[in-house]
């Protein structure tokens, strides 16, 4: 097919997918979407964003600002909020992968992101719109546009905290001052933003109650590697040693293969163990998260020289990470697997492919420098 047609083609699907998925938070209702709804109509009021309600049987768990960011969905009717919030997720996701990757690589990714973000949607989360943010913030920095790359990483962070990793992408641009410049100032005014509605005392207590909130949640971990680590080891470390190991493991090839930096698919490589990352090491990590990380999968696999063992885990990921959670298992082997969270294993195995991935290219680049001065001394 042509570079046009499949480009109509996948446009076409994302459409589709995005109108089904919306269909049955419609119709029951969602209450994640009614979370947002409520946190803007309180925003709006004055109220405390944070306090319990009878009417919902969760809490606002997002920023003061992203309440304030959420008004022109509520200001819609429930229906139509729904639809349109879920196409600019959609949407965001659609134009990150097209500015990443060339429209047949687009085409895989984005077919095995596909029903992933068909059930996040169906939740009327943000996480298709983080996952798009990311990978946002990445494509923008290498067309050196850091205004726009900056947008993307702050309106990430003021959505869920750990899009701010997006940030590790400017560790590949000459001009990291400039870009951290212009983070430092977005992220201060959308920090700010309500003190020009309520006053700075409403938007202190508001930070206040947030950070609680982030507190309690910070005891379970959800579908994360310390949850695997908890449940089947049977310790109950700390999470953030093990965050900030996975953080590390993650990093150091950007700190430790300085010549890999130049080479593109390298780095796209890293777009996709970041996106995975922020999955498998976050302890508020769920079923709708996983679209981030599939999207990381998507992007590995495009790039991927698709050999017997790349098929191997990608089937591993799709049956037991996507199959494994939808209504096409028979609930007994579901709830089994969703007991020992796992959802997360074959994500954490390609994650692990990856990383050894970027190591390995790096014995590659290596020796092609060291075959290039080998023969610069032989000529000589």
């Amino acid at each position: 097919m042509t570079e046009r047609r499949l480009k109509w083609l996948m446009l076409a699907l994302w459409i589709v997918v995005t109108i089904a998925a919306s269909v049955s938070p419609i119709l029951r209702h969602e209450n994640n979407f009614e979370i947002f709804r409520s946190a803007s109509t309180r925003f709006a009021a004055g109220q405390d964003l944070y306090a319990a309600s009878r009417q919902h049987f969760d809490l606002f768990k997002y920023t003061p600002t992203a309440a304030l960011l959420f008004a022109p969905f509520a200001a819609l009717p429930f229906a139509f909020g729904v639809l349109v919030w879920n196409a600019v997720n959609a949407a965001t996701l659609y134009q990150a992968l097209g500015r990443l990757l060339s429209s047949r690589d687009a085409m895989i990714a984005g077919a095995i992101v596909l029903p992933e973000m068909f059930g996040s949607l169906q939740s009327a989360q943000s996480n298709v719109l983080i996952a798009g943010l990311i990978i946002l913030t990445f494509t923008e920095l290498e067309r050196r546009h850091d205004l726009r790359a900056a947008l993307a990483v702050c309106a990430g962070t003021i959505i869920k905290i750990f899009p701010l990793a997006a940030a590790s992408f400017a560790l590949f641009c000459d001009k990291r001052r400039r870009f951290a410049m212009w983070c430092a100032a977005i992220g201060a005014a959308i920090l700010l933003a309500p003190i020009a509605f309520h006053g700075p005392s409403w938007m202190l207590h508001q930070y206040d109650d947030w950070i609680l909130v982030q507190r309690v949640d910070s005891g379970d971990p959800g579908f994360s590697f310390m949850a695997l680590m908890r449940l089947w080891l049977g310790v109950d470390w700390p999470s953030w040693p093990q965050q900030l190991a996975g953080a590390l493991a993650l990093v150091a090839p950007i700190i430790f293969l300085n010549e890999c930096r130049a080479d593109h698919t390298w780095r796209l490589r890293y777009v996709a163990s970041l996106l995975i990352f922020c999955v498998i090491f976050n302890h508020q990590s769920e079923g709708p998260s996983f679209v981030i990380a599939l999207a990381g999968i998507g992007i590995w696999f495009a790039l991927a020289r698709r050999t017997w063992p790349e098929w191997l885990a990608l089937v591993f990921v799709l049956v037991f990470t996507v199959l494994a959670s939808s209504s096409l298992m028979p609930r007994p082997i579901r709830a089994k697997l969703f007991d020992v969270r796992f959802k997360t294993v074959p994500v954490l195995v390609v994650w692990i492919i990856l990383q050894v991935k970027l190591w390995a290219t790096q014995c590659s680049v290596s020796h092609s420098i060291h075959a290039v001065h080998a023969t610069a001394v032989d000529h000589s």
